[in-house]
């Protein structure tokens, strides 16, 4: 009888036992935030998610693997310290790292000496904000002159023409690879003539239409190289010797290459190169008219968010 008692006791206490001492449970885990005196972060995951106050887990990133208790827990964030109070956090605020609730004692599983213990990163899912959803881009460019034709200006005269635009775009991903964008832009730019010497500047406000690849399939990281190609239409004004022209530009085409950087989950710097096509016809007062074709090389730099 004794020994029935005894095998039932026992299949209880199996019953009873908290699920993460059998299972081991590995997902990623974005950091919140790290105490100033790195002895404790924050992760946004509580009490519904299954964490309890006391409960153990490993933490590691690319280069270390911690033990932690959790210190505090509210229903979606909990407050982690390190098992052994002489550890300092090794961790930095939105870092990603992997968790585990297998412990062995005081010591952290390595997690890393094994690559297949460690989960890979879906960057589609962790920067969705740059791979499948909407955003905006702000971006400031330089521009230079390649080549340049002017009706009213005889070919020999002509230098090399300099400026810089402004430009705002909406982006409508499709999928992580393709995205459509419309935007507007305002360009500034000054040529002069030699003979004589004459500064005459132009200004542009365009409407934006592009269509952009990005090559995120062919990337390693959160970071990827993309081609664009756009299109635009506006109005032009031209100042000569105080007179002014006025009339319609058209880009087309723009040909960008670009590189996309994000530093945080909601933010990413932008750079790019391009060339571009643009073709005006201005009217001065008195009824002149004239056309001008202009190739430019840019470079840009901006922020996606």
């Amino acid at each position: 009888m004794k020994k029935h008692f005894g095998c039932l006791f026992l299949l209880g206490l199996m019953t009873l036992a908290p699920t993460n001492l059998l299972y081991a449970k590995e997902e990623l885990t974005v950091i919140q935030t790290v105490s100033k005196n790195r002895k404790s972060f924050v992760v946004a995951k509580g009490i519904k998610d299954g964490v309890i106050k006391g409960q153990e887990i490993i933490f590691a990133n690319d280069n270390v693997s911690i033990v932690c208790k959790a210190s505090e827990v509210n229903r979606s964030y909990s407050l982690w310290v390190p098992v052994d109070a002489t550890i300092t956090v090794p961790f930095n605020k939105e870092d990603i790292v992997s968790s585990n609730s297998t412990v062995y004692g005081n010591v952290a599983l390595e997690l890393i000496s094994d690559p297949n213990l460690t989960p890979t990163i879906n960057y589609n899912e962790v920067y969705k904000k740059f791979r499948t959803l909407n955003n905006f881009t702000i971006k400031a460019s330089y521009n230079k002159g390649l080549t340049q034709s002017s009706s009213s200006v005889a070919d020999e005269k002509n230098t090399s023409r300099t400026g810089y635009n402004f430009a705002v775009d909406y982006n409508y991903r499709f999928m992580p690879e393709f995205e459509m964008s419309v935007g507007a832009r305002i360009d500034n730019e000054v040529y002069r003539l030699e003979d004589p010497q004459l500064d005459i500047p132009t200004n542009r406000v365009m409407a934006t239409v592009a269509a952009t690849y990005h090559f995120v399939n062919f990337s390693k990281d959160k970071d990827n190289f993309y081609l664009t190609l756009a299109a635009g239409v506006g109005r032009s004004e031209t100042t000569v010797d105080g007179d002014k022209a006025s009339g319609t530009v058209t880009l087309l085409p723009e040909a960008r290459v670009g590189y996309l950087m994000p530093f945080t989950k909601s933010m990413a710097l932008i750079f790019e190169g391009s060339v571009e096509s643009l073709s005006a016809t201005e009217q001065f007062a008195d009824g002149t008219e004239q056309s001008t074709n202009i190739l430019n090389m840019k470079a840009s730099i901006g922020l996606r968010f």
